[in-house]
Parts: C-alpha cells; structure tokens; sequence
C-alpha cells in the first residue's frame, strides 16, 4: 500500500549519522512516526493518509533500519534517542507529537525521560514495558528471519500471513532482510541482561502526555497486562486503551480501532 500522500524524501546528517526522513503534506501539526525493530518507515504507508487528514505525518528510517546508515555497532535505547533529539534538533522542533510502535515507542519513551516535558503528546503502540527472558523467543525468531534470503522471506511471510497483500508481503521481507543484524543482537543483549529489572520506574518522571495503546497477550500483543495496569498509576498523565483481540502491529491489522484511539487523543494535544 503506497500513501497518495505527497511525500518528500531527504537524508539529514547527524554528524556521526545520517538518517532517511520522509516529510508529508499533511493538515496540521507535525506528527513524528518511529517504526518498530526490524522494519522501516515503510511500515506507516497503511495509515499516513488517515494521519495526513489531521496532521503532517514525519517518518524516519531508525539507525540500522532501511535507508539509514547502518553502523557496525551502536543499536542500544541510549543511540536511538540521541538519533531522535538530533533529528528534532535539525528540523528545530521543540514540542513534538510522536507516535512510536514497538521499538519505536520505547525510543520515543526513553527520549522523554530525558526531556520529561517536551513532547506535546506521546502515543506508544504495544511497546514492551519490561525486558528479560520472555522476549528471548522473539529475538531468536527476528534473528532467524534477518538471516533468510529475500525470496525465502516473501514465502515465509505469505505462508505466515495469508491475510496480507503481496506488497505488504515484499515490504516487510525488505524490511527485514535490510535490517542490520546487530540491531536485534545488541537489543537481544540487553533485554537479557535486564531481566526482572523494573524498567517503568525509569519511565516515571515523564511528565508529557503518554497514551499505550496495546493489543491482548493471548493473540499476540507483547505488553504485560501487569504492566498495562501499572503504567497509567505510575505517571502522572498516562493512560491505556486496548483494542480487543489485538496483535503487536494494530496500525496494520486493526487500523480503523488504532486511529479511532491515536488521533483524537494526539488532536486534544495539538
């Protein structure tokens, strides 16, 4: 699905990076888009129309991930975060709106512990709360997949995802496949390396509006219910909706329910 959207497409150097960035036309105020791990900015084309009605949607290719560059090493929250405050640094954007999927809205929660008030709003969508064991499989599994072949993956993802279009099946296998396998082994390291740590002590600081819009564990959803109940009781404006029965990419596969639930929230902050 390509956006009839016009979009404008850049590299911006960071000094120590340079990052893919793709600005729309849109009918508001900027709205910066962080995909999750192991796919692009690509991953946003099935809402960027709906978006570009209320706003002007911003999309960048995370360090490691699509156009961006690919560094040998350097895919820990601490790099990403630098990435994005450089980014907002350049196109000298104080107050933000973001919305963050999976890795994306970890990143976009971690830039916020950094800058607790700045962001005018932030939605996370099903981004994990907590780190450790549980996710092992995950890692293995995205790591099993960034290794196959393009053709291979296309098969893999058409048999895995019959529901899905055949360019919606190429766009993610070229999203893994071009993904840079330390993304996931660093992240892999560090997840493990946390386990049982309470990582939404270190969220509690953020002041911003925070909105967790999270799918059900039992169909795929990655958020702990334990940590969906403790988020909105530990900071001081965050709250959650959950869309019934949802996976971990609901801005695909429960669009209508995930923008019904993102943009009059994000709207009420612009």
């Amino acid at each position: 699905m390509t956006p009839s959207t016009r979009g404008y497409s850049r590299r911006i150097d960071l000094g120590k990076i340079a990052l893919h960035v793709t600005q729309y036309d849109g009918n508001g105020p900027r709205l910066l888009l962080l995909h999750g791990i192991g796919s692009n900015s690509e991953g946003w084309n099935p809402v960027i129309d709906d978006l570009a009605l209320t706003f002007s949607p911003v999309t960048v290719d995370l360090r490691g991930h699509g156009r961006s560059d690919k560094p040998e090493s350097g895919y820990l929250y601490t790099d990403y975060v630098s990435d994005i405050e450089g980014l907002l640094t350049v196109l000298d954007w104080k107050n933000p709106l973001i919305i963050g999927h999976s890795l994306g809205g970890i990143i976009a929660l971690w830039w916020a512990t950094r800058y607790p008030d700045r962001a005018r709003a932030l939605v996370a969508e099903e981004s994990a709360l907590r780190s450790g064991e549980d996710f092992r499989p995950a890692f293995d599994g995205w790591l099993r997949l960034n290794a196959l072949p393009y053709e291979e993956l296309v098969a893999y993802y058409a048999a895995e995802y019959p529901e899905w279009s055949r360019d919606m099946v190429e766009s993610r296998a070229r999203a893994m496949t071009s993904t840079r396998r330390g993304v996931f082994e660093e992240l892999r390291e560090d997840s493990l390396a946390n386990h049982g740590k309470d990582r939404i002590s270190e969220l509690e600081g953020i002041a911003s509006p925070v909105l967790l819009v999270h799918g059900d564990y039992q169909t795929g959803g990655m958020v702990h219910p334990e940590d969906i109940e403790a988020l909105p009781r530990r900071l001081p404006d965050a709250r959650t909706i959950r869309i019934p029965g949802g996976g971990h990419t609901l801005h695909r596969t429960a669009r209508e329910e995930f923008l019904a639930a993102a943009v009059p929230f994000l709207r009420a902050h612009a």
